[in-house]
């Protein structure tokens, strides 16, 4: 059994390569008609009504912030469980990070927040919904796409950030897109994106209106293999879903731990994340070196958060003015005892079911031994 190999992102097909070459041949590499398809798209798969795209998922949630007036000093609540590139905006814009502990089931952010915290970013980790009411949240939907909540998709109200980089749902070299409800964001948005001009206008000095706009446009080439691959977005949900729900099932009998999802959720599963009981770490070290002996690989996505980060404010870093230094018992825990199974270069959905029963035999041994 080799899972070692790279089976994501796929390799482009005849005619995604085929698409690529007519773009390149267009000479229209930016603000052109693909990111336009994209934004269409994306506004149609989500429900949302306004969809604006960006070169990455951290160019959209840094305009995000932006257009929702944060700026320096303004206090906002996020997960110490996440990606650098949740707080990488915030923290370029001056903010104050407050981080804040995980639910213990969803690793999502939970109901008890800061009452003087001006924005929350809440993040989907994984795919897993967070349970907050989406409509004053900025959410960081990375890892989202195609994760639905009472059968209507994640980002049909509130405002979210997705992204399409290689280890995604639906890949590309880069790119992102914000979804929103509030019109008027998504008119900011497409300013910020071009160093702050309004949309429609001649790009020119006169033109900025945005202090905060950023060169942030998509790359023709990356949006027309976004708009490719969503075409293909149900199915590679679907079988991200099928695997894992057997490697759950499996956990599950054996009283491990691993991550779960809110009643009425389906999340697209990003990842499988999964410890022992207790989250002891060094059970989690034993059983990850048990499965990489027999052949399985796996990651420990998160094993350094964010209040634990020097780039953050963490030990070892510099004294960063309107840093949160926050005792996080369960998510250090989270952090220090779990694993994520297989490799971003090949993940769990990537295996065919054979590879996914001998997966399972090996966590009943292991676990068992």
């Amino acid at each position: 059994m080799d899972l070692h190999g790279r089976r994501w992102p796929t390799v482009p097909t005849e005619r995604e390569t085929e698409l690529l070459g007519e773009v390149a041949r267009s000479r229209v590499w930016t603000d052109g008609p693909w990111t336009a398809e994209v934004e269409r798209r994306m506004a149609g798969l989500t429900g949302a009504p306004h969809a604006v795209a960006f070169n990455s998922c951290t160019s959209a949630l840094h305009a995000a912030l932006h257009a929702l007036r944060a700026g320096r000093g303004t206090r906002v609540a996020l997960p110490s469980l996440t990606f650098a590139g949740t707080a990488t905006g915030a923290r370029h814009i001056g903010a104050t990070l407050l981080f804040q502990e995980v639910r213990p089931d969803t690793l999502t952010l939970g109901p008890d927040l800061p009452a003087d915290a001006d924005l929350v970013i809440a993040v989907d980790l994984h795919g897993v919904p967070h349970g907050l009411d989406r409509g004053p949240v900025l959410t960081d939907a990375c890892q989202a796409l195609g994760t639905r909540i009472g059968g209507r998709h994640v980002g049909a109200s509130g405002t979210h950030a997705w992204s399409f980089s290689a280890a995604k749902m639906v890949t590309a070299p880069d790119g992102g897109a914000v979804t929103t409800s509030d019109p008027a964001l998504a008119d900011r948005l497409r300013e910020l994106r071009d160093y702050g001009v309004p949309a429609g206008e001649h790009r020119s000095n006169a033109g900025v209106r945005w202090p905060g706009g950023h060169n942030w446009r998509p790359s023709e080439l990356s949006m027309a293999m976004v708009a490719h691959r969503l075409d293909d977005l149900d199915a590679r949900v679907a079988r991200a879903r099928d695997v894992t729900d057997r490697l759950h099932k499996t956990m599950d009998g054996l009283g491990l731990w691993r991550q779960h999802a809110p009643d009425g959720t389906e999340p697209g599963w990003h990842k499988v994340r999964f410890g022992a009981p207790g989250l002891d770490p060094g059970e989690a070290r034993r059983m990850a070196d048990a499965l990489a002996a027999a052949g399985v690989p796996t990651h420990r996505w998160g094993a350094l958060p964010l209040h634990r980060h020097p780039a953050f404010g963490g030990p070892g870093g510099p004294d960063l003015p309107g840093t949160d230094r926050p005792d996080l018992p369960g998510t250090d825990r989270a952090a220090a005892g779990t694993l994520c199974l297989g490799t971003e270069a090949c993940p769990p959905m990537t295996w065919n079911d054979d590879e996914v029963e001998q997966v399972c035999t090996l966590i009943e041994t292991i676990a068992e031994g």
